[in-house]
């Protein structure tokens, strides 16, 4: 089977590596609904590692950085540390800068599409290489992202407005 490049959005990469804790919901329902999207998340990152080519613009790597160790449930900055390290020290995960023409490029689709310049700083470096990114943010569901030709999937079912 054909590997294929692939882009896992920051929330995705999160959920995966975020355990949710049973205190923090309010329902056995809500925890569980969490632990799901947690489980469905790991399998996803876990699967794409090993098969597919995955890639990350530098703003996404910094993105994840502050995503795990500053919001919501923080994980130890010692382990965000080692992990994003592993990250950018891997040969499995293709690094992609950002130049400037992505820059504008993004600050044009965000003042476009109405959608947060953070996502376009993600996607846009990427485009060209991908055929599919994997998400659960509602954003990408967004006409603006059609035109690349690169398959949206959501792992986890369920979309979240970021």
């Amino acid at each position: 089977m054909k590997k294929m490049n692939v882009m896992i959005d920051t929330e995705i990469w999160s959920i995966s590596l975020k355990a949710p804790k049973r205190e923090k919901f309010g329902s056995e329902k809500e925890y569980s609904k969490a632990f799901e999207a947690h489980k469905k998340a790991r399998t996803a990152v876990k699967s794409t590692l090993q098969n597919d080519m995955v890639y990350m613009s530098q703003h996404q790597i910094s993105e994840l950085f502050h995503v795990l160790a500053f919001r919501g449930t923080k994980l130890p900055l010692r382990i965000v540390n080692n992990y994003v390290r592993s990250i950018l020290d891997s040969r499995e995960i293709i690094k992609v800068e950002v130049t400037w023409k992505d820059l504008l490029e993004s600050m044009q689709l965000s003042a476009q599409s109405g959608i947060h310049i953070w996502d376009f700083l993600c996607f846009v470096p990427l485009k060209e290489y991908i055929d599919v990114v994997y998400t659960n943010d509602k954003h990408f569901t967004h006409s603006v992202f059609k035109k690349f030709n690169v398959k949206i999937v959501n792992p986890l079912d369920s979309w979240k407005e970021l």
